[in-house]
């Protein structure tokens, strides 16, 4: 059973891993250009020699002229390369100096900027398995001309993608496109907590006998990159038993920190406790593939380094982003933290974040270092109140309430002048009151 079932989180970070790499993309490019070779030659032998002699394209000569042809092709793709390598180091520290090097995941996972170096790698790749191929004799060879042709089009290409990422540079480090991309982490990790109907039960019938409950610990310190519910959950169903996690995506455990619980009527033996522990992934960073606080710690970071050079703009876009992510948490619904199977036993309990704990990652910091810019407080309500819109709880509609009066107290400790003062106060009067939660 646990074979067969589809390790969603798994595959979901691998793919994350794969998409902020350079070397992905143009390998995939560079098996293709290996393909394209192979065909365009077996089709050039196909094709009438007479066909080929009035193309415009018809290169006269050897074996020998012919492979140096393609190696000095190769050789000027090589050489422009290291410009397209400049080009995207350059953006890179820029970066890392002015948004932080968290970002940098943004940037490599920027699919224009892997095309461009695919682009170059393949038309190496391709020119280099052309140039293999040929015999090394002159002796019933003919030039073959549809496989050279693609093979220059191939290095006009390169040259055109190059044109494309310098154009493509000059927006991509760009503060919006930057928060953009960030706030598309932020909603396809959120997106990924959508309650699975298959795993949540209504609950109601007993819990698994259990006589004691039995810990796992992690093996080594990191970040928990991400847990593998499914896998659990089949694990406890193949086992009679009840997983309890006890740590959420995104937190630091060290070496034999508790990080689940086993409980069931027989003994957890060994490998038992491998599953469980295989399940949850620890590394060396935090990835915002299953871990929706990181995501949000993004957005955040960015902010704050731009309020720090007296930039009030990207924070509050920073802020759009923030609450269109909150907004979308509140409509999906917390995901549930007890999972049940088919006949409503009790199997996984897990520890999930909460709109409370999101809101106060996504306002505290920014409400301390935003408290002496009055069109951040300013658009911090006004997202406050878009939020607000989509509260169905009184516990989410009190965390933002909670928020709308520190914003208050904030602006009456700040340095701004009473004017703004008194304008901020009365905004978060004016939502303090028209949140659903009031009175």
């Amino acid at each position: 059973m646990s074979s067969s079932r589809i390790r969603r989180a798994r595959i979901r970070y691998a793919r994350d891993q794969m998409r902020v790499n350079f070397w992905f993309v143009p390998l995939l490019m560079s098996f293709g250009a290996i393909i394209l070779a192979w065909v365009l030659l077996r089709v050039d032998a196909r094709i009438p020699y007479d066909i080929t002699l009035i193309s415009r394209l018809v290169l006269m000569g050897g074996v020998a002229e012919t492979r140096m042809f393609l190696i000095n092709m190769g050789t000027t793709i090589i050489l422009t390369a290291g410009v397209v390598f400049t080009l995207i180091t350059l953006p890179l520290s820029t970066m890392a100096a002015q948004y932080g090097s968290r970002l940098i995941r943004l940037f490599m996972g920027d699919r224009t900027t892997q095309f461009v170096l695919g682009m170059f790698v393949s038309t190496v790749v391709y020119l280099w398995a052309v140039a293999e191929s040929l015999p090394l004799a002159d002796e019933g060879w003919r030039i073959p001309q549809l496989t050279l042709t693609a093979g220059v089009l191939l290095l006009l290409a390169s040259f055109a993608s190059l044109i494309l990422l310098i154009q493509h540079l000059s927006t991509m480090i760009q503060a919006p496109t930057i928060v953009a991309k960030a706030g598309a982490e932020l909603q396809d990790a959120i997106r990924s907590l959508v309650p699975d109907e298959r795993r949540n039960g209504s609950g109601g019938g007993p819990p698994v006998a259990e006589t004691g409950s039995h810990p796992v610990r992690a093996m080594k310190a990191g970040y928990i990159q991400y847990i593998d519910y499914d896998h659990l959950l089949a694990v406890a169903n193949r086992k009679d038993a009840v997983i309890e996690v006890r740590r959420k995506t995104g937190d630091f455990v060290g070496p034999g920190v508790v990080v689940a619980h086993v409980r069931r009527s027989g003994q957890v033996d060994a490998a038992l406790e491998g599953e469980v522990r295989h399940a949850i992934h620890i590394g060396d960073r935090r990835s915002p593939a299953q871990d929706v606080v990181y995501a949000v710690t993004l957005l955040t970071e960015t902010a704050l380094r731009a309020m720090s050079e007296n930039d009030s703009y990207t924070p509050r876009i920073c802020l759009d982003y923030i609450g269109e992510g909150l907004a979308q948490f509140l409509r999906q619904g917390e995901p549930a933290s007890h999972h049940y199977d088919r006949h409503g036993r009790l199997r996984l309990v897990l520890e999930q974040v909460t709109f409370d704990e999101l809101v106060s990652d996504a306002f505290e910091m920014l409400r301390h270092a935003g408290r002496d810019s009055a069109p951040v407080l300013h658009h911090m309500l006004d997202v406050i109140a878009a939020i607000g819109t989509e509260t169905t709880s009184p516990e989410s509609c009190m965390a933002l309430r909670r928020q709308v009066s520190l914003i208050r107290e904030e602006a009456r400790a700040s340095s701004l002048i009473e004017e703004d003062r008194r304008s901020i106060c009365r905004n978060a009067d004016l939502l303090e009151a028209a949140l659903p939660c009031a009175g």
